[in-house]
């Protein structure tokens, strides 16, 4: 494929798309002509929109042309150490000894040793490393990868599809029901800068459900550009609860997407909480193609430094009588920069959709900033649709009654942070799995959990 330098306006742009032209040969499913037609389309749709920069709309807060400097290689697989000690200090000792079916990727590779996957069979579920199963696709995972809200406006989900290497495809039979989640851990593993570029698909057929968890956390590694996606396909009748704990080292550009499409009267409820990377954008897509479904994606992100966090969001009301709720919490400390993006869009077929977003920032400094842009459009006229966004400090009443209680200042501050972030929690059904993530804010916080 010829693509001239000159059509890119930056160094990083030209070197993804090198990285594609000497790679391609070796990439899972090479040979493979539904795979290797999917990665073909994908680089042409990159080397038409380059990396995003300010003047998409879409992007507007997040220069991904500006802020991204030289590209490492595809990171390889180096075989780190991923025991418990590592998971502990990765994730904290509650998440690392979660009760759950352990599924672990140590630089962007499926570590079949480390991981669950004759209990998870066991259970029902088909699984497999999405690097094995390109070479010769399940129809089940052809029907699914790429078809999930598939965007043309989005070149990093394009580099993913032409680059994935690694990631985990997961078949939920019908009627089943999982007793403990299904943990999908992503380490990045030692050594100098690097690329990962890892997919993961869900497919939960009609009456099935489960919890997915994915953590993603480091090893050590210095300077990783991350592009991570999970594609999540529920069939009627079933549920999916999607979790996401964002902890990895601030040198990391973390950049993650979520695609899912609803069947009817199905569930889907995804919650994010990131802390680590130095910029990290976080993409959710969500598509309702079944009446009588609902949706309620939530997160919140702890920022402090000059870490830089985006949360984009698109919730797509296609048919009659869905529901979607939408609540997002930041905590911003010192030049943190915290975005909000969220867009509810009803189209004319979508009567009786009832559509709900609230975004709330928590300041902590003069020189944080929170950044929100919520949408509604709207193209039914039967229909209950709302939206709004909130920012501002502590209050000093609150803090100055928990002070006169005999609380110090720090204690008292942290209280009031757990409890605005606490809200957003409540989206978790597994109290443990909530418990893991309240460990993770007090720890950020380094307050004591409740």
């Amino acid at each position: 494929m010829e693509l001239s330098v000159h059509q890119f306006r930056s160094k990083a742009e030209q070197q993804l798309f090198d990285l594609f032209a000497q790679s391609a040969a070796a990439l899972p499913g090479a040979a493979n002509p539904f795979v290797s037609g999917l990665r073909e389309q994908a680089i042409k749709t990159y080397g038409s929109l380059g990396l995003p920069h300010r003047r998409v709309e879409a992007w507007k807060y997040t220069d991904l042309r500006e802020r991204i400097g030289d590209i490492g290689p595809l990171i390889g697989s180096g075989g780190a150490r991923a025991g418990e000690a590592e998971l502990e200090a990765a994730f904290g000792e509650g998440l690392a000894h979660l009760p759950a079916y352990r599924l672990v990727l140590v630089e962007g590779a499926l570590r079949v040793e480390l991981s669950d996957m004759s209990d998870l069979r066991a259970a029902g579920v088909e699984v497999g490393a999405l690097a094995h199963m390109l070479e010769m696709p399940p129809a089940w995972l052809k029907e699914t990868l790429g078809q999930v809200n598939p965007r043309e406006d989005d070149a990093v989900l394009a580099l993913n599809t032409a680059l994935m290497t690694g990631g985990v495809a997961l078949r939920l039979a019908e009627g089943v029901t999982l007793d403990k989640p299904i943990h999908i851990v992503h380490l990045d593993g030692t050594g100098a800068a690097a690329s990962a570029f890892t997919r993961n698909v869900i497919v939960a057929e009609t009456g099935a459900s489960a919890t997915v968890l994915e953590s993603f956390g480091s090893l050590g590694l210095k300077g990783l550009l991350r592009n991570a996606v999970t594609e999540v396909k529920l069939g009627d009748k079933s549920a999916i609860q999607h979790v996401k704990l964002q902890r990895e080292a601030l040198e990391t550009i973390h950049l993650n997407t979520w695609l899912a499409n609803i069947a009817t009267d199905a569930r889907y409820n995804a919650f994010q909480l990131s802390v680590g990377a130095e910029l990290a954008r976080n993409q959710l897509y969500v598509g309702f193609d079944g009446e009588g479904s609902a949706t309620d994606v939530s997160g919140a992100t702890l920022a402090r430094g000059k870490q830089h966090c985006d949360t984009t969001l698109i919730v797509e009301h296609r048919v009659p009588r869905c529901e979607s709720r939408e609540l997002y919490k930041l905590v911003l400390d010192d030049d943190a920069r915290g975005i909000f993006q969220g867009k509810v869009i009803v189209l004319p077929d979508a009567q009786k959709t009832d559509g709900k977003q609230m975004a709330q920032a928590l300041l902590l400094s003069e020189t944080a900033e929170f950044d929100s842009k919520p949408e509604l459009e709207i193209f039914a006229d039967d229909v209950v649709c709302g939206h709004g966004a909130t920012s501002g400090q502590i209050d000093e009443d609150l803090l100055f009654y928990l002070e006169s209680r005999g609380l110090p200042e720090e204690q008292a501050r942290a209280l009031l942070i757990q409890a605005f972030v606490g809200e957003a929690f409540e989206v978790l059904d597994d109290e443990t799995l909530r418990d893991a993530f309240a460990a993770t804010a007090a720890d950020w916080l380094g307050a004591p959990a409740e």
